[in-house]
């Protein structure tokens, strides 16, 4: 993207970039924000990123002692809760600086779309200062195509701080694939320059694994088709995971992702819709041992509705298909105010839910090692700790947790 001659002649400005945590508990680089500052380092600007989704239980006066040091003309504080931003904007506002708020999903898959929401809610003064001319034009220099926007900025982020990691421990980051605008609606990006940006993270990051986001990765075939032909033909020598539909995945499209450096795949679920037919549970059992044949995992998430009678019967199947990881939700309430009285008790169901699971799981393994009359009678033997401290650890599920707590203190 060019840069006019207007913003060249502008004098360089320090711009600072809080980030505040979303409330999902799944902690990614800010990409959005990231996008934003190679754009403002494109115009000669200085950039620092505080993620504070990365620094739990840092006060305000901490943040103010942090920010202080860097001395910035500019402090955007970028988050969608605007209880959270409040504090820190009050703390900060003894500072000599211009603070900007943008209403931001810092984590979204769509960051130009994301940014041009932020500017929307913005009310541009009738004659802005310098500083706030340089974060609007910034905004309105967004393209809603990724293709023609700089790679983002990582070296502003500590992405070995985030806690991503494949099931062996490695380290990952984030990565765009595309925007998605609706339903039906997406953009996705040229499977040139994603193969280009993969090369660069891992060429000056160390990284080499990689979390796909954008649509589903089955969305369009072609461009799948493409994409993994670049992977394959490119010897980047990255790993990678990706959502896809499960409709659309076979034994030959399983093939090629492998060949392309797929490590895992995660599939979006509707319990009701699949757990409650016999034919699609058995055609996604079958997926999932085409692809552990293959030697790709599969992490399942699947969406709950609070008032399915047979939610217990549901969890339970899912654990009969062998998938590797499963993550629960429930579906979301209609309007804001509904999806807040409910945010509590849906999170203890969704912790209920994700409980019983690991139970099944567990259960599960007993009946294929000990056979369908012995397996549940051993189970809850193991559960009394009759049978030793190792075999109660593998009948509560928590032998699986403490593997994952293994593999990740290993990668740190």
């Amino acid at each position: 993207m060019e840069v006019s001659w207007a913003q060249c002649e502008k004098e360089a400005m320090k711009i600072a970039f809080i980030a505040l945590p979303n409330e999902d508990t799944w902690i990614t680089p800010p990409l959005p924000v990231a996008y934003l500052g190679a754009l403002l380092e494109q115009q000669r600007h200085i950039v620092r990123m505080y993620d504070l989704a990365l620094r739990e239980g840092t006060t305000p006066a901490e943040i103010l002692s942090s920010v202080q040091a860097f001395r910035p003309h500019i402090i955007v504080i970028a988050g969608n809760n605007a209880a959270a931003c409040a504090p820190i904007e009050a703390a900060l506002s003894a500072l000599p600086a211009c603070i900007v708020l943008l209403n931001l999903n810092l984590r979204s898959a769509a960051p130009a779309q994301a940014l041009a929401c932020a500017l929307w809610s913005l009310e541009k003064p009738s004659e802005p200062t310098d500083e706030q001319s340089v974060i609007f034009e910034a905004l309105m220099d967004l393209d809603d195509d990724l293709d023609a926007l700089p790679f983002p900025a990582r070296h502003l982020l500590s992405l070995e701080q985030y806690p991503l990691f494949t099931p062996l421990g490695e380290l990952q980051t984030t990565l765009l694939t595309g925007q998605q605008f609706g339903a039906d609606s997406y953009i996705p990006r040229n499977p040139a320059l994603i193969v280009a940006e993969l090369r660069s993270v891992a060429r000056e990051h160390g990284i080499h694994h990689f979390i796909f986001q954008g649509p589903l990765l089955t969305a369009d075939a072609v461009w799948l088709q493409d994409l993994l032909y670049h992977l394959t033909t490119s010897d980047v020598g990255i790993g990678w995971e990706g959502r896809a539909d499960y409709r659309q995945l076979n034994s030959e499209v399983l093939r090629l992702c492998r060949r392309a450096g797929c490590e895992r795949l995660c599939l979006p679920l509707d319990a009701r819709d699949v757990l409650e037919s016999k034919e699609t549970r058995a055609a996604l059992f079958r997926l999932v041992e085409q692809a552990h044949a293959l030697g790709i995992t599969i992490r399942a998430q699947i969406e709950l509705n609070p008032s399915y009678t047979a939610m217990p019967m549901l969890v339970d199947i899912a654990a009969t298909f062998g998938l590797d990881d499963v993550q629960f939700s429930m579906a979301a309430a209609p309007t804001e105010q509904q999806r807040s009285d409910i945010s509590i008790e849906l999170e203890h169901i969704t912790e209920m839910v994700q409980s019983r699971y690991r139970s099944s799981v567990s259960r599960q393994f007993f009946i294929e090692r000990f056979g369908p009359r012995m397996g549940p009678i051993l189970w809850r033997a193991g559960r009394s700790g009759l049978l030793g401290r190792a075999w109660q650890r593998r009948a509560d599920g928590r032998e699986q947790l403490s593997r994952r707590a293994l593999a990740r203190g290993a990668s740190a």
